[in-house]
């Protein structure tokens, strides 16, 4: 792995003030500039120091442990970061960080100052609980020693420098050097000349809202009612990322008090601008019997609807409640719109693959496209408007989506550019070639909208092949809108047959259609696409082939060792149709202990072929199976890993002989390939040989499907 200088930190540290002092400068009061100003007065080994000790995740740090090979004079300069006030001793005011910096013998300790009893027997989160609610600062006397433990200094400066260069409250420094390992990915060329804010006031207050909003859920009940009752005296949001947060914090906040003080939490989620805060005083002045005042303001809502999500739910919860409708709107589509099919069960774990395949045996065209579709289709369409019309538009090369998403405000900025774009789409044809264009163009470059995909191309020539341009204009145009409620809930899968294009989402047995999902659902078919919801009953198909795999390998990880030899059974309705065998060429030394156990050593492999030499013929023969195995996933994950270092990806459905036969069968002594064919009497030619122990496996599968077959039919008997 690559390796960075050993003063890297304090390169990224400077790298990062830079941008900070720079073109953020505007957006710093005159204690930040201060603290910048003292930072640069300090000799390199001090800065290392402090940055260093910024690393940490407590700011709780024992002052022995900031002890490092690159920095000489520790003492000296650790003396100099206590005068100026980059590090302090521990007070009154840090004391829950200091509490989650012990150990449990420390704690013990502190419970033992102030007198209360306590079992060593107890956990950690125990001996916190009873710290919490007995000891008082005093009996924390000997973690309080500067000597010993000291507090991070200067914190609140750092966190909003780090507000403003990643624009969240959860990045930090690691960051850069996960760029310079290759671990990151970044927007590599991005100008750094711009800031996120225009005034300080809308940069403070937008950092102040954000913190409130994520310290909610660390506080206990009656500190969050504390919280509460302060927040009239908060200052008034400035801009739109901070009334974006400021409306959060309430929802998050008022749904928290809601089961301690009532009145409190509606009150707070009234002040809220959130659909989903709208809705729940709604819910919670219904509980109350102010039926009347929830009547009206449905009513409010539905003439003059704030957004699609309030909207959806303001019309069904006044059919449900004031207009005698007994279903929701969820259950409705579920009912009038829905299709069932039967999939073998062995797809419980990837539904939607096993319409997907259901749906290709009956030579159509399905895909799954989920959200993946929708968003690469908004990325790729209005890429230059997202990414490089605006210099604005990505503030730091750590970006991923530009501002006008993160704010929900991108149709607002550029709605005469998005509109000259949606009036040259006069064509599907036209507009999958501008399409292709970009993709071709822009491929791997990373981006916040979507993600590439090798078959990327190939789902949007058939899309393109069979949409509806006006309708497609339509929808983007209301992603623009609100790609923030838009951006995701899209249906599972896209089937292509004689009657057209058409989207299913795909719901298993217990599976519930989301609000998200219902929402776009509804857009979608107001678009004119043809959008079903698909209902999947479980069952067990005779017919579903069946791929029984042994590998030998020349050790036991996945990651560092190799396959030897490939060994796969068929089987069809019970019966072994077919086998497929090959020797694997390693390309290293197999181990004594290996031929011992295999009896495959270096001489019989040197003619083999290599892995990549068979892996389309393996891909092509597993096609449409269950890949089943004895301890499934050591086979699965050798065989995955192999094709990952071709870089291609590898998945199937899986079923484990070791797993199953556990419950077709419970209680043997043992569940070894060895001892279940002992038990069972069935023949092996020759243990740790693939196709050999495949076969067995095979036997084993027999046995177990048929009992799974008398289980699902005295269901349906029962049924």
């Amino acid at each position: 792995m690559k390796e960075l200088p050993s003063k890297y930190y304090l390169t990224h540290f400077h790298e990062f003030l830079a941008f900070v002092s720079g073109p953020c400068a505007h957006l710093l009061s005159i204690e930040d500039s201060a603290f910048i100003g003292k930072f640069h007065t300090l000799c390199e080994d001090a800065q290392c120091l402090y940055v260093r000790g910024l690393n940490r995740k407590s700011p709780i740090i024992r002052r022995n442990s900031l002890f490092y090979d690159e920095i000489n004079d520790h003492q000296l300069h650790l003396e100099r970061l206590i005068t100026e006030g980059f590090y302090t001793e521990v007070k009154k005011e840090h004391l829950a960080e200091l509490t989650h910096n012990l150990t449990k013998p420390e704690l013990a300790q502190v419970l033992r100052n102030a007198n209360v009893s306590f079992k060593s027997s107890q956990s950690k989160a125990d001996y916190l609980q009873l710290v919490n609610e007995f000891c008082q600062f005093e009996d924390f006397c000997a973690f309080l020693d500067p000597t010993v433990v000291l507090h991070r200094g200067q914190d609140q400066h750092i966190n909003y420098f780090l507000f403003l260069f990643f624009g969240d409250l959860n990045s930090n420094l690691s960051k850069f050097s996960m760029r310079d390992l290759g671990i990151m990915p970044t927007q590599r060329g991005v100008s750094t000349d711009n800031a996120r804010f225009d005034f300080i006031d809308e940069a403070k207050s937008a950092f102040f809202y954000a913190h409130q909003r994520r310290e909610v859920m660390s506080l206990l009940p009656e500190q969050q009612i504390a919280l509460a009752q302060q927040f009239p005296s908060f200052p008034t949001p400035q801009g739109t990322l901070a009334n974006e947060h400021c409306d959060r914090f309430l929802l998050r906040l008022g749904k928290a008090i809601l089961p301690h003080d009532q009145s409190l939490g509606i009150k707070l989620l009234a002040a809220s601008s959130e659909p989903l805060a709208q809705e729940k005083v709604i819910r919670e002045k219904y509980k109350l019997g102010e039926k009347e005042w929830v009547k009206n303001r449905l009513e409010m809502i539905i003439e003059e609807p704030d957004s699609e999500v309030l909207l959806s739910f303001a019309e069904d919860f006044l059919a449900r409640k004031f207009q005698q409708k007994r279903t929701s709107t969820l259950t409705d589509m579920l009912r009038e719109q829905s299709t069932t099919v039967l999939i073998d069960e062995m797809y419980m774990d990837s539904v939607e693959h096993g319409v997907k395949l259901f749906y290709q045996k009956q030579k159509k065209q399905a895909f799954r496209t989920e959200n993946r579709l929708w968003r690469a289709l908004f990325g790729l369409v209005f890429w230059h408007e997202l990414f490089e019309m605006d210099s604005n538009a990505l503030v730091t090369e750590f970006d991923y989506k530009p501002q006008a998403i993160n704010q929900n405000n991108f149709y607002n900025l550029y709605e005469q550019d998005i509109e000259t774009r949606l009036y040259r789409m006069t064509s599907a044809q036209i507009t999958f070639k501008q399409v292709s264009k970009v993709m071709l163009e822009k491929y791997g470059r990373p981006n916040g909208i979507f993600r590439w995909h090798k078959s990327l191309l190939e789902v949007l020539a058939v899309f393109f092949d069979h949409v509806d341009i006006e309708g497609l204009k339509e929808h983007l145009r209301m992603m623009a809108k609100d790609f923030k409620n838009y951006a995701d809930g899209y249906p599972d899968i896209m089937v292509v047959d004689n009657t057209g294009l058409r989207f299913e989402e795909i719901k298993a047995p217990g599976d519930q259609l989301r609000k998200n999902q219902l929402l776009t659902i509804k857009l979608l078919r107001k678009s004119g696409f043809k959008v079903a919801v698909t209902q999947v009953e479980w069952f067990l198909d005779p017919l579903q082939p069946y791929a029984v795999v042994d590998i030998e390998t020349t050790g036991g990880r996945a990651n560092q060792h190799r396959i030897t030899e490939i060994g796969i059974a068929k089987v069809v309705n019970g019966k072994v149709i077919d086998t497929w065998q090959t020797l694997i060429n390693p390309q290293r030394h197999i181990p004594q202990k290996i031929t011992q156990l295999t009896g495959i050593d270096d001489e019989m492999v040197s003619d083999a072929p290599l892995f990549v030499e068979i892996a389309e013929n393996l891909r092509s023969y597993l096609s449409d199976c269950v890949f089943v195995a004895h301890n499934v996933n050591f086979d699965y994950g050798f065989i995955r890993a192999e094709f990952e270092r071709l870089e291609q990806s590898f998945r199937m459905p899986k079923l484990c002989t070791v797993r199953e036969m556990r419950k077709a069968v419970p209680g043997l002594p043992s569940y070894s390939l060895a001892n279940l064919t002992r038990h069972f009497g069935i023949d092996m030619t020759r243990h740790h040989r693939a196709l050999s122990d495949a076969q067995a496996a095979a036997e084993l599968l027999f046995i177990i499907n048929e009992v799974r077959h008398e289980k699902a039919n005295g269901s349906r008997l029962r049924g």
